[in-house]
């Protein structure tokens, strides 16, 4: 035990014999008992509280060096890691300075290394063109000869038939001859006959001479016999003809068989050349991409220029014609599948790399303002003197573009589109309901309120000749309405999302339609055939199809999307034609100018931009928007440019 103990022990002990103490001289009533213990304890608890406390001090002063010792080796360790860490900072430098020296003279170097690394990469790449393609050569070489030698065995095959046909034909002059000679004989005879019977109807009692004349005139029975031999030889040469004709007809008829088996070949060989014709096609677009991406990073990595979007390379996805018969009455579109085309078509991409883009930021000539929420659809009058806007405030607004003094048709509904009549009487809006309302623009009252749609309606437009209004809804059908009987004539389904936008062409004869995520097609409607065409491009991550136009003579239409690309398709084959890259968002609308050369579209990237559709080119880009450009349009005389934008305004822009 320590001395510490030993002294609470003692204290403990004096404590005990004052109690005891104190109660004996309780007992005894005698005070000495109890002093005595008293007096000792109290002294000990003096005596100890001093020793206690210097016991105390040292056991601290003891533990305050033993955490010295066991603290001076973490001290040590932390000196000698600050020291660590200036070394490695100073080396560090060094090395970064040294490798800076290293990279500015080698920089050169290695960019020449890269250059001669592409150089080789395209040689190799050329090289492995001409082996991919030789094979195709060698095909068509056996296509020849095996052409040239059908070519040969159908001429060999129709030669015995050519002699034939001219054993024929002599036989069948010969018969000819034969035959006339026997009848000019017989007609000579029944003349002599003819003759002689008028001699005899005239004088019945000449004398004997007359009976000689008779009897030198030819027997009737030998010419009977005559006519019997020659019906014998007739029917004799019907049959030789005959026999020799069945030979002829059977050897026709084994031609025939013959040559049809070999065309089946020809057809199944040349069947066969064009699978491994479009698998060698699809290999070298591939590779033409792939090669274009490697060109397009090298240039980056050299250039230290930001990289910008591309296209993957994706393998071809085929148009799909479904035909379907509609009749008089109301008739859904059912789409059909059927086998995917075979035909390779790549199409034309045009991205900030491939064209430089001619960037002019005008400022709008004009900025109408009076919504109170975006504006998410715009849309001129035939004789561009009046625009009418769609809101998310409930309201519609007719602008006088000359004193751009507005008039407001209150909807209460959100609207998503609006679309003049071409006779300017009628304005169409499609609203967050599910009805569709016709405004007389001159009065400013409803005309009419057309029901149909289950869910909210996103686009309207009219055709050509004002009798037919389409809309577009998020119940995933389109409703073609009969204006002047006001009611609904027919429906076309075959979309399995919303659908999101109409355009008609230009003749009316065609109508064209995008959907949303889960979808992600065009259709176009060729209503005048009943049939539609569903576009399918080299890429499935589209997302929604916001916005479909026509060019003005219908060949061309354009669509814009949720992945930030335009694309061009061709009408006629439903292929895809032309893909223009410069957006970085999504595209909300497109639209054509008048003459059919120039695109506009509209992006929530808050920029207009323009695009010549012959070359692909950007060839101008609007940046005055301050917020998402939700629909654009062109004036009927091609001189202005419309956007409704998020910012509850809308912009003019001058355009020649």
């Amino acid at each position: 035990m320590t001395k510490l103990h030993w002294l609470e022990v003692t204290e403990y002990v004096s404590l005990y014999a004052s109690a005891i103490g104190t109660l004996v001289a309780a007992v005894t009533q005698q005070a000495v008992y109890a002093a005595a213990p008293l007096t000792v304890a109290i002294g000990l608890n003096v005596a100890n509280r001093e020793r206690l406390k210097n016991l105390n001090e040292r056991q601290q002063q003891t533990a305050i060096a033993q955490l010295d010792q066991l603290i001076d080796p973490f001290r040590q360790r932390l000196d000698n890691f600050d020291t660590f860490t200036q070394n490695f900072s100073q080396t560090t430098q060094e090395q970064i300075e040294e490798l800076q020296r290293h990279q500015q003279e080698q920089s050169t170097d290695s960019v020449r290394q890269r250059l001669v690394q592409l150089d080789t990469f395209r040689q190799q790449l050329s090289r492995n063109i001409e082996q991919q393609i030789e094979p195709l050569r060698q095909h068509l070489t056996q296509l020849d000869a095996f052409t040239h030698q059908l070519s040969r065995t159908t001429e060999q095959q129709i030669e015995p038939l050519r002699q034939y046909f001219a054993q024929l034909d002599t036989f069948t002059q010969q018969l000819n001859t034969a035959t006339h000679q026997q009848f000019e004989l017989l007609r000579q005879r029944l003349n002599q006959l003819d003759i002689f019977t008028q001699q005899l109807g005239k004088s019945t009692q000449q004398p004997m001479e007359q009976l000689q004349k008779l009897q030198q005139v030819p027997n009737i029975d030998a010419i009977n016999q005559r006519l019997s031999q020659l019906e014998s030889f007739t029917q004799q040469l019907n049959t030789t003809t005959q026999q020799q004709i069945q030979p002829l007809q059977q050897c026709i008829a084994e031609l025939n068989t013959n040559t049809e088996k070999q065309i089946e070949e020809f057809k199944y060989a040349i069947a066969l050349l064009q699978t491994e014709l479009q698998k060698l096609t699809q290999s070298i677009t591939r590779v033409e991409q792939q090669l274009q991406q490697e060109i397009l990073e090298k240039k980056k990595k050299t250039e230290n220029i930001t990289p910008s979007t591309s296209l993957k390379p994706q393998e071809q996805q085929s148009t799909i014609l479904h035909n379907q018969s509609l009749p008089e009455e109301k008739k859904n579109f059912q789409p059909q599948p059927e086998p995917e085309a075979t035909k390779v078509f790549v199409p034309l991409v045009t991205t900030p790399e491939s064209q430089p883009t001619i960037i002019q930021n005008l400022k709008p000539i004009s900025t109408l303002q009076g919504h109170l929420d975006r504006v998410m659809s715009i849309a001129f009058s035939n004789d561009g003197q009046t625009l009418a806007s769609g809101s998310h405030d409930k309201t519609i607004k007719i602008w006088h573009l000359v004193n751009q003094e507005p008039r407001t048709i209150k909807v209460y509904e959100k609207v998503n589109s609006v679309a003049f009549s071409p006779n300017g009487n009628i304005l169409a809006s499609g609203n967050d309901g599910t009805k569709i309302k016709l405004w007389n623009v001159h009065t400013e009252q409803e005309i009419c309120t057309l029901s149909g749609h289950k869910e909210r309606v996103y686009s309207v437009v009219f055709s050509p000749n004002g009798k037919i209004l389409a809309s577009a809804s998020k119940d995933k059908t389109i409703k073609l309405w009969y204006i002047e009987k006001q009611q609904e004539t027919y429906t076309l389904t075959g979309h399995t999302d919303e659908v999101l936008c109409v355009s008609f062409s230009s003749d009316g004869k065609m109508l064209a339609s995008g959907s949303g995520d889960n979808d992600r097609t065009i259709k176009i409607w060729y209503l005048t055939q009943n049939k539609f065409l569903t576009l399918k491009g080299y890429s499935n991550s589209w997302g929604r199809i916001y916005s479909v136009a026509f060019s003005p003579n219908g060949k061309i239409l354009a669509s814009g999307s949720q992945d930030k690309i335009i694309r061009l398709w061709d009408v006629e084959s439903g292929q895809e034609i032309r893909t223009l890259i410069g957006h970085t968002d999504e595209v909300y609308s497109v639209a054509f100018s008048p003459d059919g050369k120039i695109l506009a579209s509209g992006s929530q990237d808050k920029t207009i931009r323009l695009w010549d559709v012959e070359s692909g080119q950007e060839i101008r880009t609007f940046t005055e928007n301050r917020s998402a450009v939700y629909s654009v349009a062109f004036s009927p005389d091609g001189k202005k440019l419309a956007s409704s934008n998020g910012d509850k305004t809308i912009m003019i822009f001058p355009y020649q």
